[in-house]
């Protein structure tokens, strides 16, 4: 594997970097990666990384959900079986947050997020890399799906509300994409970001087990804390923070696949149990966390 090693923090440009955390890749390739973090914000990073140009066999997998249909095997159905939750609860937060209805979802996937707000009567656009994934969309009713480059042709303040559903992670010109959200976002403009929180219950449950690391695959692995400073720092005003419950099971399902060899369901369901409940009453850590954001 080629691959890139950073100096630097992405978030706030500091050089007092340490190790941080090694983890396996248990889905694709069984290759270990290092994690740095930044001893001034706190931010962790995949360090070294895959160059981008090496990418995209870390993807190479009919299980990977987001770029397939794939209904193989329990944890794969109970995915598509919470979606549906999970897509009706991202349609609420979009029409309480946003008033203009002209979306862009940047990595849709297959598109069912986009296709159900399109049938609500949004306007709405995506980017997805992903080839594969990408002509599967392009198939649904009245989307219009492109690659990567097509970012480009958006012009200035031309979009009301951008959504990334657990794809921010994987970017790595982090703040050159913000920036251009940010100019493409009119004056009223909401950006919708969920993300994994490396200080859930889960996370700090499993360690270097914890499904979330997904490396490497996600190079960037956010707290709140270091989300808001990063998006403060590309123009983007805090507004709300949403849990996503139904990630601390699907996380700790995989978590103890990764862990044991094999899932053990129970456990799964007592630890996610365990990490909503701690996040509720104590420190509003949840597994995944939808943050919304004004632009400024």
């Amino acid at each position: 594997m080629r691959s890139e090693k950073l100096t630097t923090c992405t978030v706030c440009g500091s050089n007092e970097l340490s190790e941080y955390i090694e983890c396996r890749d248990h889905f694709v390739s069984g290759e270990i990666f290092q994690l740095s973090i930044c001893n001034s914000c706190g931010f962790v990073f995949t360090n070294p990384r895959p160059f981008l140009s090496d990418i995209a066999p870390y993807y190479d997998s009919a299980e990977y959900v987001s770029h397939s249909k794939t209904s193989a095997g329990m944890i794969n159905r109970l995915f598509h079986l919470a979606r549906i939750y999970t897509l009706a609860y991202k349609k609420r937060l979009l029409n309480k947050y946003s008033t203009v209805t002209t979306l862009l979802d940047y990595g849709c996937g297959t598109g069912e997020f986009l296709e159900q707000m399109n049938k609500s009567g949004w306007t709405c656009f995506g980017i997805e890399p992903n080839i594969t994934a990408r002509e599967a969309a392009g198939k649904k009713k009245g989307l219009i799906i492109r690659d990567e480059s097509g970012l480009d042709e958006f012009k200035p303040s031309s979009i009301s509300a951008i959504s990334m559903w657990h794809v921010l992670e994987h970017v790595y010109p982090l703040q050159e994409r913000l920036h251009s959200f940010h100019e493409i976002l009119d004056r009223e403009g909401t950006l919708f970001v969920a993300l994994p929180n490396m200080k859930s219950y889960d996370a700090q449950h499993y360690g270097r087990f914890w499904a979330a690391w997904d490396l490497p695959r996600h190079v960037h692995h956010f707290n709140p804390a270091t989300i808001k400073t990063l998006m403060h720092n590309c123009g983007f005003k805090y507004i709300a923070a949403k849990p996503m419950l139904l990630d601390a099971f699907y996380i700790s399902m995989l978590s103890e696949k990764y862990k044991h060899g094999n899932t053990k369901y129970f456990l799964a369901l007592v630890n996610g149990l365990k990490s909503n409940l701690q996040a509720f009453f104590k420190d509003y850590n949840y597994s995944s966390l939808i943050y919304i954001f004004k632009k400024s």
